[in-house]
């Protein structure tokens, strides 16, 4: 597996490939700009239930002229948390607003079957997820259980989520090739390799503190606070690793952030 985090958030879309698909979480939305950036990309954009209040309280004040260029494709979850001024605002606009009454499945969960739904491609796809791991431990450990399970039924698809400043993604065994120049601006050197899902054997190369042939589970090592010192760093793994690293806090303005005032 090769893969370029960097991709979702460098202004020119790729043509070689087909378009992610961007789930929008019930969690706030912390930098525009990445927001932005992650938005432009996608194809596909689905506000997971109160992700819908997430995605409009972004537009207040001087940025609220760019609210009607910012429509989903789709609302979709059991609408427990929609407000009705949001839903009445993005139904005016056209955008469609479906209920999932399903009480044992998630708002991801839901997310991810209508997106899993609307794709008919046959080739790898890459689906954004835009939430976060912070606030409760149980949400956040809740959201990496469901992109386990997800991306193990569904192999065919990639999930990268974004959360407040990292983008993490989960390494299937074998080895994986992660492009992460620095000199593009887009990351820092911190990064982790984590054996979420139980004890995984890794080599790596790229790293600072680069091992071979090392065991890590949870309680006894791993491979945290890490550093990246190479353009590409190469994971090799028995078991699925989940791999984060940490985004820039000073990605360039856009103009378009630059002319509305912010």
């Amino acid at each position: 597996m090769e893969c370029s985090p960097g991709e979702f958030l460098c202004e020119e879309i790729s043509t070689a490939q087909a378009r992610p698909s961007l789930i929008i979480l019930n969690q706030p939305i912390a930098d525009f700009e990445v927001f932005r950036r992650l938005w432009k990309h996608a194809g596909y954009r689905l506000c997971a239930d109160g992700g819908a209040n997430r995605l409009y309280d972004i537009f207040v004040g001087s940025k609220e002229t760019m609210r009607d260029r910012y429509l989903p494709s789709i609302v979709h979850g059991d609408l427990d948390s929609l407000r009705q001024d949001v839903q009445d605002y993005y139904r005016a606009k056209g955008v469609a607003i479906s209920k999932d009454p399903d009480q044992y499945s998630t708002d991801f969960g839901k997310a991810m079957h209508k997106v899993l739904e609307q794709d008919s491609s046959t080739s790898p796809q890459d689906i954004i997820v835009l939430g976060t791991l912070a606030g409760r431990v149980d949400q956040g450990l809740g959201l990496l259980h469901e992109m386990i399970r997800e991306q193990d039924e569904h192999r065919g698809y990639r999930l990268w989520l974004v959360s407040e400043s990292n983008i993490s993604f989960l390494l299937r065994p074998g080895r994986s090739t992660i492009h992460v120049p620095l000199s593009a601006g887009y990351f820092t050197q911190n990064v982790g390799i984590i054996p979420i899902n139980g004890p995984a054997v890794i080599t790596t190369s790229g790293l600072e503190w680069d091992v071979q042939e090392w065991e890590t589970r949870m309680g006894h090592q791993v491979s945290t606070s890490n550093h990246i010192i190479e353009d590409a760093v190469v994971v090799t793994s028995d078991e699925v690793v989940l791999f984060t690293v940490e985004r820039r806090a000073d990605l360039p303005q856009s103009r378009e952030m630059s002319s509305s005032g912010s």
